[in-house]
């Protein structure tokens, strides 16, 4: 790495992603980084020793103004210590990072408000949706300096800029203290998640807090009970609001069901999160979705749990109505069962194996969709439109012309996330391929009757050339036979020359066959997940792949070189583990070295 810096004198933005949580990043480490005078923007994934790091080092870029650490399962997170450290990093304006979930308090935060270019600050965590540290309320003191800078600056001529401030909190009563700590002129916005669920006397004192209806920009919350129709309202007053992450586990009912229409009023919303019994609600109708996408131009995130009765009235065809909507979840949670379940709203949450179900069709999908996602606990069928007439969805995947074609459905799906029973079969994945020529992510959990066999596989190994991860979950009673031949195929058809993350989720007896060797041909692979392999044939994979992730117990042979190489105590980015940099860009561009 001090060689490839030596060479990188230009280099303005550079993204290191390291994948070995044994390795930690020290002071040492990071000064290999500080012959790149012009870089203004570093972004980390990595875990930092907390004793022996320190940000400082990166004091010699003069140019630096934006630090981000990526939040990764396998990394730890940020200290109290090292955010200290960051105060000697004159330039930044942007700070993001996760908190480490037990040497993080916010303890030094106040000290950053010695940073007078610092305008958007950001705490998150390693796992999604959650807040693993716990902020102390101490905190609040240090980031009420940090926020009201400017009116207390003793040079009136200096325009320090308002923050973004983006936290977590342990409850909704922290999440008030916080809001009248910070809120004011030196305030540009706040975003914040709450760890504990919240009743709707907290929600609502929350809402009334200081700020809340003009500077909360984000909400993250879990109701501890039904939300009522004053929850609603109360949220609705706080027009600022551009993210609304709102979950609930309480099986009980409201007394009555919720009207969405007062959230119309939150015409500024990017992102909104609804994982609430959808019999706790009025059913969606295409007039009211119609008015979401009216009400919400610049949406680009929304997940909905649904039930039938929202798919009776063709609801969902409206979708195509948000023009800007770049992901998309959508949560069957179950079909009409008798009044006796009136207490979980009258939805059974079993997988049915019935092919007789909802429609949904994919053609109501927003063209710009990047990211779609579909559960379903009952089943529901996916309806597309075909091929053209005389190109199979395999022949013209594999001559790539449906990248070329004008027509497709889905020209910017990268992911896909099929999960439950949608009559999947050879067929149909074809056409879903074809429909979405830049596919780089697919994932499918099989259940019930679902006809697709390892040739539809093939389909998607001719069709989907941008692949680079593949994850396969077979439940049903007759599942994929991926016999040698098989997976030699999928390497063989185009996928082995980008995929990097295959998982093979099926019975012991499929993974019967399968020899180290097979797997040869996925060139670029990092990462191999078999779950239900024989233990021999894991033990075989495990000195053959060592870049492979083949967790099945234990005594995997990989396990004991991880903790040879951990020992070590070096990082070697050239030769460690199969950590190596790929995709080099020069000047203004940016760096990615992935490792």
């Amino acid at each position: 790495m001090l060689e490839l810096a030596g060479r990188l004198v230009s280099l303005q933005e550079l993204v290191l992603l390291f994948n070995n949580p044994a390795q930690q990043f020290e002071s040492r480490h990071l000064a290999v980084l500080a012959g790149l005078k012009n870089l203004r923007s570093l972004t980390l994934q990595a875990s930092f020793h907390p004793e022996t790091c320190s940000f400082t080092v990166l004091s010699r870029l003069p140019h630096l103004s934006a630090l981000s650490v990526l939040p990764h399962e396998a990394s730890t997170g940020l200290t109290d210590k090292h955010v200290a450290s960051l105060t000697t990093l004159p330039g930044l304006a942007s700070i993001e990072f996760p908190g480490h979930p037990r040497a993080f308090t916010g303890a030094t935060l106040g000290a950053l408000a010695s940073l007078s270019r610092l305008a958007r600050l950001a705490v998150t965590s390693n796992k999604p949706q959650a807040v693993e540290y716990t902020l102390a309320l101490p905190a609040l003191a240090g980031l009420r300096a940090l926020a009201r800078r400017s009116s207390s600056s003793s040079n009136a001529s200096a325009k320090l800029p308002s923050l973004q401030l983006e936290i977590g909190v342990p409850d909704a009563a922290v999440a008030f203290a916080l809001l009248r700590a910070v809120a004011g002129p030196g305030l540009a916005e706040l975003r914040v998640a709450v760890r504990e669920a919240a009743d709707s006397a907290s929600v609502q004192a929350l809402v009334a807090a200081p700020g809340a209806r003009d500077q909360l920009a984000g909400l993250d919350l879990e109701f501890r009970a039904a939300p009522t129709t004053d929850d609603v309202a109360a949220l609705a007053s706080c027009t600022a609001l551009q993210r609304l992450h709102l979950t609930c586990k309480c099986p009980r009912p409201p007394a009555t069901k919720l009207n969405l229409q007062p959230w119309l009023a939150l015409k500024r919303l990017t992102h909104l999160h609804m994982h609430i019994n959808p019999a706790w609600r009025a059913p969606l109708q295409p007039s009211m979705v119609a008015a979401m996408a009216a009400a919400w131009p610049d949406l680009q995130y929304l997940h909905l749990r649904l039930s039938p009765t929202d798919n009776a009235g063709h609801a969902l065809d409206e979708l195509t109505a948000f023009n800007c909507l770049k992901t998309l979840s959508l949560t069957w949670l179950g079909q009409t069962g008798p009044t006796a379940g009136g207490a979980a709203g009258g939805l059974t949450r079993r997988r049915s194996g019935s092919m007789d179900g909802n429609v949904f069709s994919m053609a109501c999908l927003p063209p710009a969709l990047e990211e779609l996602s579909l559960t379903s606990i009952s089943t529901v069928r996916l309806a597309l439109p075909a091929a053209p007439k005389g190109c199979s969805p395999a022949n013209c995947s594999a001559t790539g012309s449906s990248a070329s074609q004008p027509n497709v459905l889905l020209p910017s799906l990268r992911s896909l996330v099929l999960d439950g029973n949608f009559g999947l079969c050879d067929e149909l994945l074809g056409t879903i391929v074809f429909q979405a020529p830049c596919m780089r992510s697919l994932t499918l959990v099989l259940t019930g009757r679902q006809t697709l066999s390892a040739s539809g596989l093939s389909c998607v190994a001719n069709g989907a050339s941008q692949l680079t991860s593949l994850l396969l979950s077979d439940y049903r009673e007759a599942p994929l036979c991926l016999s040698q031949a098989c997976v030699e195929s999928l390497s063989a058809n185009g996928l082995g020359s980008n995929l990097r993350h295959l998982k093979l989720s099926t019975p012991d007896v499929v993974h019967a066959e399968l020899q180290p060797a097979v797997f040869a041909g996925f060139r670029k692979l990092r990462r191999l997940d078999l779950l239900g392999c024989q233990d021999q044939a894991a033990t075989a994979l495990g000195p053959a792949l060592p870049l492979a992730c083949i967790k099945h117990s234990a005594e995997w042979a990989g396990d004991a070189a991880a903790v040879t190489n951990a020992n070590s105590g070096a990082v070697d980015i050239a030769n460690n583990g199969g950590v190596g940099v790929e995709g080099v860009a020069v000047a203004a561009a940016p760096l990615v070295a992935a490792a």
